[in-house]
């Protein structure tokens, strides 16, 4: 359990958040949508929510009222952070999505110089910004692979957030359990590639995100050994090992994702739904900036959720297939 702040300043905030809770969505909700048989149907279960009043248009308006709802959701939590920093830091990743776009603009036409976006210059927030840009244009020089400047890019906001998150050790912990999870992943998509162990390090490196409790040097290390050395070594805390056994089910789904050649969608769910125990702990909490993030991202990991819901009603995926789509934890 972290140490949460308990700033009295956000008292009406909370208040604000503790009536709004019982607006998101529970099991029994997602259910309806994962039994909704086509996008006409998806779109009538949706009407029976808080998100009919975004809703125009039937299907064709369903794409249009998730966006209208995460407008929503962001001018709430601007309207009630009391803090620059946290507004700060709530505005990075829409600046690196920015960022992304413009990268794959320049690569697309052939260019190497990138116009970076407003908010993200040389000097904010001490960033190498520049130094990034020019890592991302050489990683797709390399292969030709738009991921590898995604990953680039990544790994720059992960840094710029647990810069900005510095006074929040409640926010600062998220970080780092997100580190952790995408650390994870990218190990698991690795040990599933052929290559050379050199070759696959140095994509670690690359991907690698800074803050969490894993260490670069024990992912690499872990990347070459077989499946029962790397739970051994990743999913038991020290001194026994180098991580956490809250790892091992989020491993072992990995694991069974590589040998059975299937979707990786249950690790990707499980590894959402760790992130979404962490931002639980705020539940009791009277007072506090705490609430308020959890609340917003709350918010966003429902939206994901729907969006991915209605994509794979459109594309025809089982039942089966879409639950392991939903991240929830009650």
């Amino acid at each position: 359990m972290v140490s949460l702040s308990e700033d009295p300043k956000y008292g009406f905030a909370i208040g604000r958040i503790r009536a709004l809770e019982p607006v998101l969505m529970d099991r029994t909700r997602y259910e309806r949508f994962i039994r909704a048989r086509s996008g006409e149907d998806f779109a009538a279960a949706l009407a029976e929510t808080a998100y009919a009043r975004f809703l125009e248009g039937g299907t064709a308006g369903v794409a249009q009222a998730f966006e209208s709802a995460a407008a929503e959701n962001s001018a709430f939590f601007s309207a009630y952070a009391l803090d620059d920093w946290l507004v700060r830091l709530f505005r990075l990743p829409e600046a690196f999505r920015r960022l992304k776009t413009a990268i794959k603009d320049a690569l697309a036409n052939g260019r190497t110089a990138v116009v970076i976006p407003a908010g993200l210059g040389p000097t904010q927030e001490g960033l190498p910004v520049a130094d990034t840009v020019a890592e991302a244009v050489s990683a797709f020089a390399d292969n030709q692979d738009p991921a590898a400047a995604d990953v680039t890019v990544d790994r720059l906001m992960q840094g710029a957030q647990l810069q900005v998150a510095s006074p929040s050790g409640f926010v600062t912990g998220y970080l780092a359990r997100h580190a952790d999870i995408e650390n994870l992943r990218t190990l698991v998509r690795l040990k599933a590639k052929a290559g050379s162990g050199e070759g696959l390090a140095g994509e670690m490196k690359t991907a690698f995100l800074p803050g969490g409790e894993l260490t670069l040097a024990s992912l690499v290390a872990a990347m070459p050994e077989p499946w029962p050395a790397v739970m051994d070594l990743l999913a038991k805390a020290p001194p026994y090992g180098a991580g956490s056994e809250a790892f091992r089910e989020y491993l072992e789904q990995g694991h069974a994702a590589v040998a059975d050649k299937r979707s990786y969608a249950r690790m990707e769910r499980l590894g959402r739904e760790m992130e979404l125990r962490y931002l639980r702990q705020t539940r009791y909490a009277t007072f506090g900036h705490e609430p308020l993030v959890t609340f917003f991202l709350l918010r966003e990991n429902e939206l994901r959720n729907l969006r991915l819901l209605y994509a794979a009603r459109l594309a025809g995926l089982t039942d089966e297939e879409t639950q392991d789509l939903v991240a929830y934890v009650d």
